[in-house]
């Protein structure tokens, strides 16, 4: 018998409602249970959304769930190539992919490469970035110098008494090994404020290469 359109429906709404609340999808074996089908069964009605262009399945290897990916929701996190916590290196011109996480369209995402800002951020690390000035100093902001290409650091400022925009900013690594750099406002480029970080494996997992 081939998959109801109507239990389709059901567990499409089901996936769009759990992706607004927590911004990723629910475990397929307990959504199964929800409904009260197995999973096979449940796979069934996810292979009939995919081929009407509702949902990506995408296999993560023999005896794993597969990922999972609405189409026509938001489509993730942009994850951008490397930045460095060191020397810059690398630009971002296109996202390697996306991750699934509920997030504004002025956020992003970057991997870490470099140990500037270890042990609060390690090499390999992605962190979660929004557009935009930092509100205080001491935040932890993806920063580009001149003609330079984007780092990651502690962008510290002294407020001048008159209330104008700082002259100079401060690069400082949360790692003591490397130097704090002090540079013009006229040649500071803020491209993102960190707000979170994600580590090890569960990248893989919430990343799904092009915009679907």
């Amino acid at each position: 018998m081939p998959p109801r359109p109507l239990k389709q429906t059901q567990i499409l709404e089901a996936l769009k409602s759990a992706y607004e609340r927590t911004g990723t999808t629910p475990d397929l074996s307990s959504l199964a249970r929800s409904f009260g089908i197995t999973y096979p069964t449940l796979r069934e009605h996810l292979k009939a959304l995919e081929a009407k262009g509702k949902l990506v399945l995408e296999s993560r290897g023999p005896g794993r769930t597969p990922r999972l990916r609405l189409l026509g929701a938001a489509v993730g996190v942009p994850l951008y190539g490397e930045i460095a916590a060191g020397l810059p290196v690398g630009t971002y011109p296109e996202p390697e992919g996306y991750l699934v996480l509920r997030g504004r369209p002025d956020h992003f995402a970057l991997r870490v490469r470099g140990d500037s800002m270890a042990d609060r951020i390690e090499d390999g690390d992605v962190v979660l970035l929004q557009r935009g000035e930092p509100q205080r100093s001491g935040e932890v902001c993806a920063v580009r110098v001149g003609d330079d290409e984007t780092t990651l650091k502690y962008l510290e400022w002294s407020q001048p008494r008159s209330g104008d925009k700082p002259l100079t900013y401060r690069l400082r690594p949360h790692n003591p090994s490397y130097p704090t750099l002090t540079v013009p406002a006229s040649e500071l480029h803020v491209d993102g404020v960190m707000r979170g970080l994600i580590r090890g494996e569960i990248v893989q997992d919430l990343l799904f290469e092009g915009s679907g």
